[in-house]
């Protein structure tokens, strides 16, 4: 796929994420397809879940859920591009039921990202990384995905100003705490640390109030928290939707958690973010949005992440973080 092409459309369907932090990874590129091309009509296909979330930013014309089942799905999503007759379709994933999902729709442009190794017979057009082999442990996933929408002339350039809710005020002493992580276990901070730095945050600030967050499947966790830590927490876990869940992360101070959905969530709202990285790899999913934020890693760990996540001791989170908290959320560097 070349950069020389130029694509107006009238029309444009866009296959999203399904992963929580990756669906908020892609905003910005929203953003700057409806900025490149105004006029053409977007409409994003995703999970359901994200449907209320969607309707607190700015970014589409329509949303599309995707239908439960397999065939009925196809069959479904055939019937929808029919009658909405789209001329091109992108597509964030990069799997098989991704691309069939396309070919049904049936757009006559069907363009994604192919990594090295990998084939997308049932697309028309695909950007390939095989060029990247070797660099794509140092390239963030919203660059890559700016590559490939420039090589096709949908966007011109990103802007990693965050979308902040007008309706929440930041609450001064609200500190998010984001325990859990539903699609790795192994990013997941031990439960003696986090009640280890939440006791020393409060020695420090009595005033603070811990509001711990998460989806239903983080419960557990959050709720031997809640009886370990020895002070009183407020447990949001599994308790709100998505669209809930980014109002309640645009009203904290802070938010601290492991490499989460719920992290990406607050950075994109304009919440200042402390990440807590292990086994993953900063340099490709570390919080994008030009926001207060910092990426904390075990002392001596490669920037592309690979030592486990408990290396790091509750003492010292809890420095980095008053560092953070004393000059970050004051000259904007994280």
């Amino acid at each position: 796929m070349g950069s020389d092409s130029k694509n107006a459309f009238s029309k444009i369907w866009v296959r999203m994420p399904n992963w929580l932090g990756d669906f908020v990874m892609a905003f910005p590129h929203l953003r700057a397809i409806k900025e490149r091309q105004p006029e053409a009509q977007l409409t994003l296909i995703a999970k359901p879940q994200f449907k209320e979330l969607i309707e607190l930013f700015p970014l589409a014309d329509e949303f599309v859920a995707l239908p439960h089942g397999t065939m009925s799905r196809f069959c479904q999503l055939r019937a929808m591009g029919r009658r909405a007759k789209p001329e091109c379709h992108v597509l964030f994933t990069n799997s098989i039921r991704g691309d069939l999902e396309a070919w049904f729709v049936g757009a006559e442009s069907r363009l994604g990202m192919a990594y090295p190794g990998r084939r997308r017979p049932l697309l028309t057009g695909v950007y390939r990384l095989d060029s990247l082999k070797d660099e794509l442990h140092a390239v963030h996933q919203t660059t890559l995905w700016e590559r490939f929408l420039k090589s096709i002339d949908l966007i011109d350039a990103l802007d990693r100003k965050p979308f902040p809710l007008g309706s929440t005020t930041r609450d001064k002493t609200k500190i998010g705490i984001i325990a859990g992580s539903s699609n790795n276990p192994k990013k997941c901070w031990a439960v003696e640390n986090w009640c280890g730095l939440i006791r020393e945050l409060s020695r420090i600030n009595p005033d603070c109030e811990f509001v711990l967050f998460g989806t239903p499947n983080d419960r557990e966790i959050s709720n031997v928290i809640v009886n370990g830590c020895g002070i009183p927490l407020q447990n949001m876990t599994g308790k709100t939707d998505l669209r809930q869940l980014a109002l309640e992360l645009a009203g904290c101070r802070v938010v601290i958690g492991n490499d989460t959905g719920g992290m990406h969530l607050a950075n994109a709202v304009g919440t200042p973010v402390a990440a807590l990285f292990g086994p993953t790899n900063p340099s490709v999913t570390a919080p994008f949005f030009d926001v207060p934020k910092v990426c904390i890693q075990p002392e001596g760990c490669p920037p592309e992440g690979g030592r486990s996540i408990q290396s790091l001791s509750s003492d010292e989170v809890a420095a980095r973080l008053l560092d953070f908290l004393e000059t970050g959320l004051v000259t904007g560097k994280g």
